[in-house]
């Protein structure tokens, strides 16, 4: 057995047929392609990563009927459990662990899925097919048959604005906000708090916003960029929520940015930013919040040989170019793609596409991607990617609701839906079948979303 102070990862191997029922080729083009015959009782599944990615395939692996040695190591303690609540629910009320778990304990047992929590996976050896462990309970060494890697993402590193050096601790009142341990320790300080900055306009610090308020805290959000969610939405949603926000009293600086901390002693006083004017503005603070995006965990991946680049990249299956090992959730990135959908949806949909990968069974069907966000007590729905629109058609769905339709030329590509669930229930369906209303039919408000049938000639997606 290989002791963890001896541990030595292998450089890639060239393609090679491997056991349970690999068979590889290499297209002219350079892509690999594996074809696998489904994984048999005698083999090992280990899944490195307890979030929703890696919970969500050891479900699927099961359902799918793999009878084999199944196990699942996550570096968090407990169950694997939901994260969108942490930055609403589990703020506002405290984290309950036991409501906020995916299954109970009971579920894994009874499934025959072997945890080891709290341990950490510290090198992948590609050529024994082992990774090394250190932890209190699982052994140091484990074979696999099938690696699959769900680690997640990790908080975007925020630095000191003036030194340059790593971003202040908790005990210095700036926080992040990732796992439930990032949640309890900022809903501890939302309580003592009076003030808070949040560096960042995306969707976290927007939800931490709704949540701060709630909770009686004063709010500025601080956006680098000349707009919230510039990254991930229309401008169309953007001025929604901006409104939204204001209206609740958070004040907003879009275009600005931070350019120092002011202290008494070690903890946060102000916060000083430069507007998009230019001007110098001291916000009182006595705590910050730094919601800049994340970035995928895919160190064990890069240390083994593994491609990477803004995450493991993948085929379309989910597999790597080591035909053993596989990648799910925010920290897999198909190689034809330049983004990560971070998303409960794609990670259940990588899920089920990994596991019918391993089964030899057929692929799930096309997945469009789904959002949601919850703030102030209204839900914002997205279905699909707007990133390639050139167009848009806004329409109001009833008293308060608003629906957003990107289009790519005559393509519909997106629909944003803010309190209008029967406009994301159609948009998605229209995506999903590629049969869809122009965008001048959606122009008409008076239009009933129900009323419009695929007809001849009707749009179709190529």
């Amino acid at each position: 057995m290989w002791g963890s102070s001896a541990t030595k990862l292998n450089a890639p191997q060239p393609w090679r047929v491997m056991r349970c029922g690999i068979t590889t080729s290499v297209t002219s083009e350079g892509q690999h392609m594996q074809a696998w015959e489904a994984l048999g009782p005698d083999a090992t599944v280990v899944v490195v990563g307890g979030g929703h990615a890696g919970a969500a395939v050891v479900s699927q692996l099961r359902s799918q009927g793999f009878a084999g040695q199944l196990v699942l190591i996550s570096a968090e303690n407990g169950l694997p459990y939901h994260r969108p609540p942490l930055s609403k629910k589990a703020l506002l009320e405290g984290a309950d662990m036991a409501s906020m778990s995916l299954r109970p304990e009971s579920w894994y047992v009874s499934n025959r899925v072997t945890r080891y929590a709290s341990t950490t996976v510290t090198g992948i050896d590609r050529a024994a097919r082992r990774v090394h462990l250190q932890s209190a309970s699982a052994p140091e060494v484990m074979a696999y048959d099938a690696l699959i890697l769900a680690t997640g993402a990790a908080p975007r590193p925020w630095t000191d604005p003036v030194t340059g050096g790593d971003a202040l601790g908790l005990a210095d009142g700036v926080h992040v906000l990732r796992d439930a341990e990032d949640a309890q320790a900022l809903r501890a300080a939302l309580l003592a708090s009076g003030h808070l900055v949040i560096v960042g306009g995306g969707y976290i610090g927007l939800e931490v916003a709704a949540t701060a308020r709630a909770l009686g805290c004063a709010v500025c959000i601080v956006e680098q960029a000349p707009r919230i969610l510039q990254r991930v939405a229309p401008q169309a949603t953007s001025q929604l929520l901006r409104q939204l926000h204001q209206s609740h009293g958070v004040q907003l600086f879009e275009g600005a940015q931070v350019v120092a901390l002011q202290r008494e002693g070690q903890k946060i006083s102000s916060v000083r930013i430069q507007t998009a004017e230019g001007e110098l503005r001291d916000l009182q603070a006595d705590l910050l919040l730094a919601g800049i995006g994340a970035v995928p965990r895919d160190d064990l991946a890069k240390a083994c040989g593994l491609e990477v680049g803004n995450g493991i990249v993948v085929n379309a299956q989910g597999q790597t170019q080591d035909p053993a090992i596989w990648a799910v959730g925010d920290v897999a990135r198909h190689r034809d793609q330049s983004i990560r959908i971070e998303s409960v949806g794609n990670a259940n949909h990588q899920a089920a596409l990994v596991a019918a990968a391993l089964m030899a069974r057929p692929e799930p069907l096309p997945f469009v991607p789904w959002f949601w966000s919850d703030q102030y007590g209204g839900r914002l729905q997205i279905a699909g990617l707007w990133t390639t629109a050139d167009r848009w058609v806004e329409r109001q769905e009833g008293a308060q609701g608003r629906s957003i339709w990107s289009y790519q030329g005559t393509r519909l590509v997106a629909v944003d839906a803010w309190q209008a669930p029967l406009a994301y229930v159609l948009g998605k369906k229209w995506l999903e079948t590629g049969q869809y209303p122009p965008a001048e039919w959606l122009a008409h408000q008076d239009q009933n979303l129900k009323d419009w049938v695929p007809q001849a000639p009707s749009v179709v997606s190529p």
